[in-house]
């Protein structure tokens, strides 16, 4: 089942991401730990470029990031696969402004 943007977006405010990440679009939403969330449809890799692009691989980074990168900082969330696909929804809706 695809992802339900409005729903990601919800979570993503309710579990906090912008403590960690700046969020376009979420008041507060200011982190600097972890990268931008801007422009995630327009990146070749994820996670520091070691993981290719793609929804099916955001969903998986968002559900067990230390699955695909041992090491990460970005812990494991519990997210179930369909809020993680929700989430990957609202991530891969955002504006998309051209990467210098």
């Amino acid at each position: 089942m695809p992802g339900n943007a409005e729903n990601g977006r919800a979570l993503v405010v309710a579990r906090g991401c912008g403590g960690c990440h700046t969020v376009p679009g979420i008041q507060g939403a200011s982190g600097v730990i972890g990268p931008p969330l801007n422009n995630v449809a327009l990146r070749p890799t994820l996670a520091g470029e070691s993981i290719p692009n793609s929804p099916d691989n955001m969903t998986r980074w968002i559900m067990d990031p230390p699955s695909l990168k041992p090491g990460t900082a970005m812990p494991r969330l519990g997210l179930t696969q369909q809020e993680a696909q929700d989430v990957t929804a609202f991530l891969y809706s955002q504006p998309r402004n051209p990467l210098p």
